[in-house]
């Protein structure tokens, strides 16, 4: 059930990334924000437990703000990986991006 909930935030966070920031492209098709969303939420729910795990103690000392740079580098490989589908014009709609994926994320996953 968590990996659903993965999956919803998501799809909510990229599209609302694609909505509202204007360095986000993407192909403009309700499936492509889908499939990303849904890579995206797999990648936070199978490879996130292992960078967490493996930069702990980074993210102590960082009070855990790391996590934003490891959640910024998920949604930067969902973006290659989907290579001409969803693209990120300049390094500040990534930011935002993950920005905004790490809030849908923690409110709907109920991961508070």
């Amino acid at each position: 059930m968590k990996i659903l909930g993965k999956i919803i935030a998501s799809i909510i966070g990229l599209g609302l990334s694609d909505y509202f920031i204007s360095g986000v492209v993407s192909d403009g098709r309700l499936e492509t924000i889908i499939l990303a969303g849904f890579v995206l939420g797999l990648l936070l729910y199978f490879i996130k437990p292992i960078l967490n795990l493996i930069t702990f103690p980074l993210r102590i000392i960082t009070l855990n703000l790391f996590s934003l740079v490891i959640i910024g580098l998920l949604v930067y490989s969902t973006s290659y990986l989907l290579q001409n589908q969803f693209i990120f014009m300049n390094f500040m709609s990534l930011f935002w991006t993950t920005i905004i994926v790490w809030i849908s994320e923690k409110f709907i996953s109920l991961d508070i």
